[in-house]
């Protein structure tokens, strides 16, 4: 196959992606001539459309591009793990944020015990609290997707 250098781009070309793109880019020139033209229909202009995309897949096939389409099995197996990993840190956060609704429940921070910190007392409740409402923003968002 005779491959064709072009400068400006990283890669050579070859023949056949070429040509392919020329056939993209005719298809292109003819959608627009049938959307300009006077009296054309909204099916005339969706075919061209429908032309041109084809022309274009044809050329990302060629050319190796990924386009959309379906997926490898090497992609489904990374999205099914994935989804598994959220689930199991859904769960973890819901275990964790019902963890800090029974220290709130125990009612334990209602005194400062007798020696400690008032400061130091008061920052600790206030980071427990808003772990509490991390987590629970955290599971809610998890639970609506």
């Amino acid at each position: 196959m005779t491959e064709i250098k072009i400068n400006r781009n990283r890669r050579d070309y070859t023949a056949e992606e070429v040509t392919a793109y020329e056939a993209y880019l005719a298809a292109v020139a003819e959608h627009n001539i049938v959307c300009a033209r006077r009296g054309a229909t909204t099916r005339d202009k969706m075919d061209a459309a429908a032309a041109q995309m084809k022309a274009f897949s044809r050329f990302c096939e060629i050319a190796g591009y990924p386009i959309a389409g379906t997926r490898s099995p090497e992609d489904i197996a990374t999205i099914e793990h994935l989804k598994s990993r959220v689930g199991e840190l859904t769960e973890a956060a819901r275990s964790a944020m019902s963890m800090l609704a029974g220290v709130d429940a125990l009612d334990v921070f209602t005194t400062i015990p007798e020696g400690a910190d008032w400061g130091d007392f008061n920052a600790a409740t206030i980071l427990l609290a808003d772990a509490g409402v991390i987590l629970r923003a955290a599971v809610k968002k998890a639970d609506a997707e």
